[in-house]
């Protein structure tokens, strides 16, 4: 499920209550807390197999559970696993300290589910406080256990069996078992919750069964190959807390404090400034501490994210030591702006991570429920209207190519999707196709005597800077554009009530595309879902059902392809740009793996892959003391992933 992007803010990162931002600190006038106590130098085992997929197996079952249901003594005869997958964090990393990011709004909600809780922000609150039965590996995308230790899929894939790991446990101590997978199902299935796209998914499935405290059965309704990813990656709820909260209570009592998680944070109802901060703190009797798909992992005792809503205002706080990272989505800062003295002194380090990061889908949505939207003339005509190779080249120093795919950069993009380059006479000749050809006595375009006079919604002041290009590109033909600026949280709720005309998006990207909860007709009239165009088509719908029940790679790619072109002739979207890095600065306190991001990651790995290293922490803050002071300064550019996807190929086996 795609999450929003531009809804709430583009950069998500870490809560710092308000009192910790602004004013003039440096790195080293921290709070005795923010960086994790110097430790001893020794060696440290880099090999996996040092490090057990399941430590201390099965010590908290119950005893009154046979092996056979589950309990202690279960062998997995006859049941899969991964017990080989490589190392996803770095061993030498150091527990302690505090993150501290911004983000440019505090959202409407911090549920996980629900109205207005598809965000950036709440997935990866949602990602650090609560597990799923399975997660995927983000260099192999092999699955690999979580809070289920094995599973099974029956042969006609239709069914599906989790053993639950007898030693999860709650933040409150209560242990997890089956029945909280079916109340996680339930909750999500729950009419009062108002989650179409939740029900749209998991409602593929019957009931899930608990056969005992620690196994768990599905059945599939429908054929789906997409069905074992999802319920696996269900996030999973406290079933104990549940039996007294259903939908309509969840949205009503669980809008700014979590139900309690089995993850390795966690978020109490004290750490949320309302309007200001969220804190997220690590908990210390995180129950899969030791696992190896937690080494090196999650490391801060703290992460912080502060609301600085104005993105310049952010960018001075970062280079002046208020915050610790600063993801840089404008080219100008990067291009002009991140070279000044803490920068050319190694204080501040910069990065531009080339990797394998699915890209999503940004730029201007229409709501074609409405008038004159409706009309595929007027839209194409839009989007002609806005010259994006002159934007990219002024605004944009060349960082970027257009965007043409709504599945951009990989084996899901239509090659043949229309490149829509500024056409100022074809776009009026449309517009006098749909209607729009007479003026009136101001030069504007009418159809009726009424003037094509039309508003985008935005969130991002920064927008702006080529907002103000396409308003003045489009006046220039007899078109009114209003910019409308509104806070995040405002935004993202009128897009769910599907009160807008254009706004600009952006869109996390996914590695299995699922069209059907952006694209799908059944939900282009509802609320609160990812079909925020309100976009239906027969056939687009007719290859959904081909593409859930495809089992075969290259088929499902050409399937998306399709779908993929029709979408970019229909002109949902004005469509943005692309690139394929993640742009960061940070201080140069850091330590981080090799490839500074996983070969599927963005910035928001920063959270759960870093840590604050003690000798760099100490030769930062003794360099903030001395002018004349140098650190290291590594490599812009990171093709750590470019390099290894090389690597793996040419050690794959000739065909």
């Amino acid at each position: 499920m795609r999450r929003a992007l531009g809804a709430v803010s583009a950069v998500v990162v870490a809560f710092v209550v308000a009192s910790c931002g602004g004013g003039s600190s440096q790195p080293g006038q921290q709070q005795a807390s923010s960086a994790p106590a110097a430790q001893p130098s020794a060696p440290v085992n880099t090999d996996k197999n040092a490090y057990p997929v399941f430590p201390n197996a099965d010590e908290g079952a119950d005893p009154a559970v046979t092996a056979e249901q589950g309990g202690k003594g279960f062998t997995g005869t006859g049941w899969e696993t991964n017990t080989d997958f490589d190392l996803i964090g770095d061993p030498r990393a150091v527990k302690g300290g505090v993150l501290r990011e911004y983000v440019l709004d505090f959202p409407g909600t911090l549920r996980t589910e629900g109205p207005e809780s598809n965000t950036v922000l709440n997935s990866m609150i949602g990602s650090s406080v609560y597990e799923s039965l399975l997660t995927i590996h983000p260099t192999s995308l092999a699955y690999v256990p979580a809070l289920a230790t094995h599973w099974q899929i029956s042969a006609d894939k239709s069914t599906y069996r989790f053993r639950i790991n007898p030693n999860a446990r709650w933040s409150d101590g209560q242990p997890v078992t089956a029945d909280d997978v079916v109340a996680s199902w339930t909750l999500r299935m729950d009419k009062g919750l108002q989650d179409p796209m939740n029900q749209m998914v998991f409602g593929k499935f019957e009931k899930p069964v608990a056969e005992s405290k620690y196994i768990v059965s599905v059945k599939s309704k429908v054929q789906n190959w997409r069905n074992f990813l999802y319920f696996s990656g269900m996030s999973i709820l406290p079933g104990h807390v549940l039996k007294t909260v259903d939908g309509a209570a969840y949205l009503k009592d669980y809008n700014f404090k979590l139900l309690p998680g089995s993850g390795p944070y966690k978020l109490d109802e004290s750490d949320v400034v309302k309007g200001k901060s969220v804190t997220l703190r690590r908990r210390t009797d995180y129950w899969a501490e030791k696992g190896r798909r937690n080494v090196g992992m999650n490391n801060f005792d703290e992460i912080r994210e502060v609301v600085v809503r104005d993105q310049k205002l952010a960018f001075e706080m970062f280079k002046k030591g208020d915050l610790d990272d600063y993801y840089v989505n404008v080219s100008r800062e990067w291009v002009e702006e991140m070279n000044f003295d803490r920068v050319q002194r190694g204080l501040i380090q910069k990065r531009k991570i080339f990797n394998d990061n699915p890209s999503g889908t940004s730029g201007i949505a229409f709501n074609t429920r409405k008038a004159p939207f409706s009309d595929i003339r007027v839209r194409k005509a839009l989007t002609l209207l806005m010259n994006r190779d002159e934007l990219i080249k002024r605004l944009f120093f060349n960082e970027y190519v257009p965007l043409n795919s709504y599945f951009a950069g990989g084996i899901y993009e239509n090659p043949n999707n229309p490149k829509n380059l500024f056409d100022q006479q074809a776009a009026l000749a449309l517009l006098a196709e749909a209607g729009w050809k007479d003026r009136d006595s101001q030069g504007r375009l009418v159809r009726n005597g009424q003037p094509l006079s039309l508003e985008v919604l935005y969130g991002n002041k920064g927008n702006e800077t080529w907002l103000t290009v396409y308003q003045e590109a489009l006046r220039k033909v007899g078109i009114g554009l209003n910019l409308r600026l509104v806070t995040g949280e405002t935004l993202f709720k009128l897009v769910m009530d599907r009160n807008f005309d254009m706004v600009s998006m952006a869109w996390t990207g996914l590695l299995f595309p699922n069209p059907e909860t952006s694209f799908g007709g059944e939900l282009a009239d509802q609320q609160n879902n990812n079909n925020i165009t309100g976009f239906k088509d027969a056939r687009v719908d007719e290859l959904l059902k081909q593409y859930d029940v495809e089992y075969d790679q290259k088929k499902r790619a050409a399937i998306i392809q399709e779908i993929d072109g029709i979408l970019a002739n229909s002109y949902q979207y004005v469509l943005g740009w692309d690139a394929p890095f993640q742009r960061i600065a940070y201080w140069n306190k850091f330590g981080m793996p090799e490839g500074v991001l996983t070969r599927i990651g963005d910035y928001r790995d920063i959270t759960s892959l870093w840590w604050i290293d003690p000798q760099k922490d100490a030769e930062l803050r003794k360099a903030m003391g001395d002018n004349s002071a140098k650190l290291p300064v590594g490599e812009t550019e990171v093709r750590y992933w470019q390099q290894y996807a090389e690597r793996e190929k040419a050690a794959a086996p000739a065909k």
